[in-house]
């Protein structure tokens, strides 16, 4: 095979930083749409009048519905897409799926807590928006660690709000546990890729040169945050510190690799 000139590795290259930034812009106009969509959702469903929250109520009931048949008909029609090799149409069908899952869950969250699913979910998109961007503008292992903070941070804040009411405790702490397990599945994930070359199952997951180290290191902290909170929730507010600038640290050290 005749080695690729200079000219085209460049053309290649560039290929992939445009789709990079394609799919970044894209990941922000859908965030901002979700947040703009929340914006009415709750000026009509939170604070409006009662007419308007019946209606809005079944507007987030048949936005459900539509977007788990868009989910599932998006997560079917992208496994056989990708098995056919047509790489284009199948992520067409995982964004599908992506805006099937946010109503469907969306729908499900807003209208079972009521008035307080809203704003999670309004602190919620901004979240995946940013961890979308992450997603496609660092490298796999700067995503995987950044997801983990942050899922312990939320998991660490709704510990400290929630661990002392009656009511919410027992499902709290079962959450908590099930995150626990989570984490030490990724740490198994993590170190049987490492053992071949950063692949699962012969696709490759972890870049070649990931920083190890720094992921064990991230999910390790992830985990003693959470179960301090489980075990002590009055620390909640400090161990979100710690896990804060964990977070900032973690991101400068990817964005230092990648420059």
């Amino acid at each position: 095979m005749a080695k690729k000139s200079i000219s085209q590795k460049r053309a290649e290259r560039q290929q992939q930083e445009n789709q990079a930034l394609s799919r970044v812009f894209l990941v922000f106009l859908l965030g901002l749409a979700a947040e703009c969509y929340l914006f009415l959702v709750y000026r009509n469903y939170v604070v409006g009048t009662v007419p308007a929250m019946l209606a809005w109520r079944n507007v987030l009931k048949y936005g459900g519905i539509i977007g788990l048949v868009l989910l599932l008909a998006g997560a079917a029609g992208a496994a056989l897409y990708f098995r056919k090799g047509e790489g284009k149409k199948g992520a067409a069908a995982c964004w599908c799926a992506g805006v099937g899952a946010f109503f469907a869950m969306s729908g499900w969250i807003m209208s079972t807590f009521y008035p307080a699913g809203v704003t999670v979910m309004c602190v919620m998109v901004p979240v995946l928006t940013v961890l979308g961007l992450v997603l496609f503008l660092y490298q796999r292992e700067c995503f995987l660690t950044t997801l983990a903070l942050c899922g312990s941070f939320l998991a660490v804040w709704v510990c400290g709000d929630g661990l002392d009411s009656p009511n919410w405790r027992i499902p709290i702490i079962i959450g908590a546990v099930l995150g626990l397990l989570i984490l030490a599945a990724l740490a198994l994930l993590v170190r049987k890729a490492q053992q071949d070359e950063g692949k699962l199952m012969g696709l490759r997951v972890l870049p070649v040169d990931c920083a190890y180290p720094v992921v064990y290191a991230a999910l390790a902290v992830c985990f003693v945050c959470v179960l301090a909170a489980v075990i002590y929730a009055p620390a909640a507010y400090y161990i979100q510190w710690a896990l804060g600038i964990a977070l900032f640290a973690e991101m400068v050290y990817f964005t230092t690799k990648m420059m």
